[in-house]
Parts: structure tokens; C-alpha cells; sequence
């Protein structure tokens, strides 16, 4: 035990040997310094002869540069200096200043967000001129004034309402497919498979208006009873219709061949309506009218089948004037 603490007493008490200031010591550090890539570390406070020998004074200055000077031109001329951790066979640890992928890809998404903005807003710029020049173009050839609509249907309207479109066709276009022999009008009845398809024409009846009979014999659609049906529809313009305008129809179809046809009639009304995109709102209502007295059974049955095929007349008839108008 004494002979343990004999020598860390001794050791202690000598000096090192790095310690003291030799000028071989002092080259040694100065070119080590140049060689090293990270600061030197002071390991601790430095005695008084070494701040009073001029030597170890260089030696500490060099010391405290290098510390503070990282981008040292001692480091700039390592980079040119070959490794010798590479000639040994060691990997050297990559020291390229290559933005991480997360930053690349910022820069790049911001570049496209702010390449794409200015392109949207250098197209939106040119659409922007392009409509100004076409908007007086297209309001002179297609568009109408609404002062220039004056027509109003004078019907009131009244019963269920069947059909309410705007269709993208001129009204007196439209009034000739649905209110005149026209092809439309007999290919749609036949592929109903409805037959005995007599239009007559308009002419003037005893009270001034336009009128005109259209008989056929359909088919019905209902499980029980007759399967066709022979209908006379008296066809009547007011005189609110106005041509390029409005055209405001009642139809009353009279049917034959049914259980009780001659106890009720049923009521129709067409308005076609023209609009300032020359489009044409249709609208179009329906009412079943008793001429007898019915039992309550019978005059529900019978509003239930009436109502029914009526909206499936409708809902075909609209849909072959959307094919007919896409054709055109």
C-alpha cells in the first residue's frame, strides 16, 4: 500500500513530458493543427511559464485561432490533400453539402406552385379578352331582351302539375313537333304502338279560336280490363299565344272503349314559353273531370289509372324531345 502511493505521489509531482515547452513539441502542434480537421481542445489552464517562454505564447495564439476559425484556409487546403484514412482502406465519412431530399422537394413543389400560378393567371388574362369580344357577338344572335317577352298565359294553371323542363329548342320549333303532323310526333306514337293516328289541322272554330281534333286507339298498360283504348283530343289555342313568344294549349281528350269513359274527361294544358336564351320553359297540367256522379271506389279507381298514364305519357314524351334535340 505505501509503495502504491510512493508512486502516484511521484507521478504526479513530475511534470509531463507534453507538458513542457520544447520547440520540437511546438512544431509538432503547429502542424498538427494544420493537419486536423476538428479544434484543438485546451485541456486546462496554462501555468505562468508558459505565458512568459515566447515559444509556448506561439503556440497558445495558433492555439486560440484555430479554435476560433473554423473556415480556415489551413482546412480549404485539406480538401485538395489526399486522405490518409482513404489510402489505409478506411471509408471516409461523406462531406458533401447536398440539400436532404425533404428540402429538394419543397424547392421543387414551390416552384411548380409558383410556375403554375403564373401560367392560370396568364390564361385566365387571355380568356378574360377573348369573352369580352364574344359577349356582344352572342347577345345580338342568341340572347333577347325581356322586354321584348310581353306574352302571359291567361290558363290558370290549376290541377297536377305533369311536366316543368326548359328545353334547349325555340319555342315555335317546339310547338310544331308536339302540335302538328310533324315526323317526330308520328314516330313517337308508333313506337307507343299506337294506331288509327289521324292529326287534323288548325282552323278557326265558332268562337274565333285556333282548333283542331287528334284521334288515335293506344295502348294501355293496366293488368285488368281492355288493353287499348280509342281517345279523341280536342286541341284549343288561346288567345294569349303569341308566335316567336308563348303558345298556351288546352287539350280535352275524350276516351271510348273503357269501363265509365262517358263519366269523366280529362283536362290538359300545354304552355310553351319562350325565354330571353331563346330556350323554351314547358309546362304542362293535368285534371280529371267527372261528368256523372261515381261512386267514391270508382272515381278513386279511376283517377289512380288516369293520373298514372298521363305522367308516363309525359316523362316519354320528354324524353324523346331531349334525343330529338341532341339530333339536331
Amino acid at each position: 500500500m505505501k509503495s502504491i502511493q510512493a508512486r502516484l505521489s511521484h507521478r504526479f509531482r513530475k511534470p509531463l513530458a507534453m507538458d513542457k515547452p520544447s520547440s520540437s513539441n511546438c512544431n509538432r502542434l503547429s502542424r498538427s493543427t494544420s493537419n486536423c480537421r476538428s479544434p484543438a481542445i485546451v485541456r486546462g489552464p496554462l501555468s505562468s511559464e508558459e505565458f512568459q517562454d515566447p515559444a509556448t505564447a506561439v503556440t497558445t495564439h495558433q492555439r486560440l485561432f484555430w479554435s476560433g476559425q473554423r473556415g480556415s484556409t489551413a482546412g480549404r487546403d485539406d480538401k485538395n490533400k489526399p486522405d490518409s484514412t482513404a489510402a489505409a482502406g478506411k471509408k471516409k465519412p461523406p462531406t458533401s453539402t447536398r440539400q436532404s431530399n425533404f428540402t429538394q422537394t419543397e424547392q421543387s413543389r414551390t416552384h411548380r406552385k409558383l410556375s403554375t400560378r403564373s401560367t392560370h393567371c396568364n390564361s385566365v388574362a387571355v380568356t378574360a379578352l377573348v369573352s369580352r369580344e364574344t359577349i356582344p357577338q352572342t347577345s345580338g344572335a342568341g340572347y333577347r331582351r325581356p322586354e321584348d317577352l310581353t306574352a302571359r298565359c291567361s290558363a290558370s294553371h290549376e290541377g297536377r302539375k305533369l311536366l316543368q323542363e326548359r328545353l334547349t329548342v325555340r319555342v315555335d320549333a317546339l310547338f310544331n313537333m308536339l302540335f302538328s303532323a310533324s315526323p317526330f310526333l308520328q314516330s313517337f306514337h308508333e313506337r307507343r304502338k299506337s294506331t288509327d293516328l289521324n292529326m287534323g289541322v288548325w282552323a278557326r272554330n265558332a268562337g274565333g279560336q285556333n282548333q283542331r281534333t287528334v284521334s288515335m286507339t293506344v295502348t294501355l298498360q293496366a293488368n285488368v280490363g281492355p288493353k287499348t283504348a280509342k281517345i279523341t283530343e280536342t286541341q284549343t289555342m288561346r288567345e294569349c299565344s303569341q308566335p316567336g313568344q308563348l303558345y298556351s294549349i288546352d287539350v280535352q281528350s275524350v276516351n271510348a272503349d273503357i269501363p265509365y269513359a262517358d263519366t269523366f274527361v280529362v283536362l290538359m294544358h300545354f304552355c310553351l314559353k319562350a325565354t330571353v336564351e331563346e330556350h323554351t320553359d314547358v309546362l304542362v297540367f293535368a285534371q280529371i273531370q267527372f261528368l256523372k256522379s261515381v261512386w267514391a271506389v270508382v272515381k278513386t279507381f279511376i283517377e289512380r289509372n288516369a293520373y298514372a298514364g298521363l305522367e308516363e305519357f309525359c316523362q316519354s314524351l320528354y324524353s324523346a324531345l331531349l334525343i330529338e334535340i341532341r339530333k339536331r
